[in-house]
């Protein structure tokens, strides 16, 4: 298990094709190894963080069936 924290953060860079860790401004961050821009999440990694939230939000909001209390 990866411990977290400020220390421990991770994001994408794209030039290294890896999670880095990372300096951050107040307009962006940069990859500490190759000075890049890095992003939250690689391109697959997104993919499955939008569909986990599409699956939570259909969960959520779908209809349950109220038994009656007779």
């Amino acid at each position: 298990m990866e411990p977290n924290g400020f220390y421990h953060a991770k994001k994408y860079c794209p030039k290294c094709h890896d999670y880095v860790r990372f300096l951050q401004n107040l307009e962006a961050s940069y990859c500490v190894a190759c000075g890049a821009r890095v992003r939250l999440f690689n391109a697959q990694d997104k993919r499955a963080f939008v569909r986990g939230l599409a699956a939570d939000r259909k969960r959520a909001f779908s209809p349950t069936k109220r038994k009656r209390v007779s």
